[in-house]
């Protein structure tokens, strides 16, 4: 009866209740804290490694400019990253606290901590995998550049199940990156790629095109060519035309404006370039044919100005009767026939080339401009040869071979080097150095610029587009984004001319971004990353 008693009681007693209850529960509470601080650490892990790789994808991406160095540069810049990443207890055998230093050498994958691949294309989705197709080696191809982070093993504070021999958690992170291209300060022109065939509506036509025209300018066969490009109002442009860009503001007088001073005001995405519909052909012989020293149209007034200040070469054959307001207003070369420029009194440089129709304009078949007349015109002497030319200066791209005579830029930068070969008169008087005072320029002494801020007012820097594919797509139209295939950098041979309702420029192609350019036009070029996935 007695125990009865004291078993009921003892039942009975809610005494030390919470304690126990307490004990219970606490190796449950304790799992889901440790577990809790497992999460935290893992996703300290992840965030860390997640940075490290967007750093390093940012890094290479920038480098794929198309050049043949480009993944070279984009390994180097990679290979100059050291991110301290902080895991907490991660990596075999650390203790809790440590870190790792996440490192790159391309030639040492075992010792990297990332992998590094290059791609051509992503796919359109996020959630649909990168293919093998994808992948290059090929530094004129690589667009993206794809990071992705080994593995690396976070020892667990939470205990592991018994039965389970795993103590570590894996964490990885990837990036993709792509290589942007923007150009600023340029001159407000696009042209037609004279390599894409006329009518093309095709993608990979356009691709081909593309292709063509670095592979040609890689190989030296645009070196000293001449190319003759007309301006359009066609609903379908070719190649040989050329269009306009979008400026600051609207109106042929701001287009004259950023043509005369190679300001727009604006910076050109190279994948996303806004072109101006309408037919302008005025500004472009009124404001490009200020930097000849010619002053016409709405720039009548514009001669003491140093902004719209000539070249410091400006021989063109521009006739030189009639006074300074005729010699020093619109583009009036001497002529023999049809043809710009007189054996018997003066020649542009350029002369001569063996042109072929292209749908919109024409282009020489080749480095065939006649050197040795011009030479002569201007200089009154037998040609120099052409080591001797390009021993002052070569835009030659082709690191193989030479040229069979200079091209008519490199000839220009030759007189350039030689104030007495500017300053030669041809027979009709006229010299490479610009006339002023009157009606001609009467701006800021030349000899004012440094050849910093002078920069060269006989190039232009232009887009260049196939516009057979890019009209097919509905994208020259000015709302759209049309897509460059490159930014040129281009030799003026002589002004612009007006011919009727049309102007065409006459032009010699010295340098383009991407594969197989000479790097020139880094200045002008804003070139970005952007992570993509």
């Amino acid at each position: 009866m007695l125990l009865r008693k004291a078993i009921k009681r003892f039942l009975d007693d809610n005494r030390g209740y919470v304690i126990a209850l307490t004990l219970i529960s606490m190796p449950l509470l304790l799992g889901f804290s440790l577990l809790i601080i497992d999460v935290g650490r893992t996703g300290n892990l992840h965030t860390d490694l997640q940075n490290a790789v967007d750093a390093m994808a940012l890094a290479a991406a920038r480098e794929l400019d198309g050049r043949d160095d480009a993944i070279s540069r984009a390994d180097a810049a990679i290979e100059a990253l050291a991110n301290s990443a902080a895991f907490g207890g991660g990596g075999t055998g650390m203790s809790l606290g440590s870190h790792i230093t996440v490192t790159y050498d391309a030639g040492n994958d075992p010792g990297s901590t990332v992998t590094v691949t290059y791609l051509k294309e992503i796919p359109a989705d996020d959630d649909e995998p990168i293919e093998g197709s994808m992948i290059t080696t090929d530094p004129n191809e690589a667009s993206y550049a794809w990071v992705v982070a080994k593995p690396q093993a976070m020892r667990t504070i939470f205990p592991m199940p018994v039965g389970l021999n795993r103590d570590t958690i894996n964490v990885s992170a990837d990036a993709v990156a792509v290589y942007r291209a923007s150009a600023c300060d340029v001159t407000p022109i696009y042209i037609c790629n004279p390599f894409e065939p006329a009518g093309n509506t095709s993608a990979a036509a356009n691709e081909a095109a593309a292709e063509a025209l670095h592979t040609n300018f890689a190989a030296g066969n645009l070196y000293g060519r001449q190319i003759e490009l007309h301006s359009t109002s066609s609903s379908a442009p070719g190649p040989g035309n050329f269009g306009f860009l979008a400026t600051y503001g609207s109106g042929a007088s701001v287009l004259a404006e950023a043509l005369a001073t190679g300001s727009p005001g604006v910076c050109y995405k190279q994948d996303a370039l806004e072109t101006k519909t309408g037919a302008m052909a005025g500004p472009v012989e009124a404001g490009i044919n200020t930097r000849f020293g010619l002053y016409s149209g709405s720039f009548g007034n514009a001669r003491s100005d140093g902004r719209y200040r000539p070249a410091r070469n400006v021989r063109s054959a521009q006739n030189q009767t009639g006074g300074a307001n005729k010699i020093c207003g619109e583009y009036n070369p001497i002529m023999d026939g049809s043809t710009v420029g007189d054996i018997t009194q003066a020649v542009p440089l350029g002369y001569g080339a063996s042109m072929t129709s292209l749908a919109g304009g024409k282009i020489s078949s080749g480095n065939n401009w006649n050197y040795g007349s011009y030479w002569n015109v201007a200089q009154g002497a037998a040609a120099p040869p052409v080591g001797t030319v390009l021993s002052n200066h070569s835009s030659y791209p082709s690191p193989t071979g030479s040229p069979s005579q200079p091209s008519a830029y490199d000839v220009y930068r030759y007189e350039l080097n030689n104030a007495a070969m500017i300053n030669h008169a041809s027979a009709s008087g006229e010299t490479g150095a610009p006339l002023t005072g009157g009606q001609c320029y009467s701006g800021p002494d030349l000899s004012s610029y440094t050849s910093g801020d002078y920069g060269d007012r006989r190039e232009i820097f232009a887009a260049i587009v196939n516009c057979g594919y890019e009209n097919a797509v509905g994208h020259l139209n000015g709302h759209k984004e049309t897509q460059a295939v490159a930014f040129a950098r281009m030799f003026l041979t002589k002004p612009a001319i007006k011919a009727g309702s049309e102007r065409y420029l006459s032009l010699e192609m010295i340098d383009i971004s991407g594969k197989g350019g000479r790097g020139t036009l880094d200045e002008f070029l804003r070139e970005e990353a952007e992570l993509v996935r």
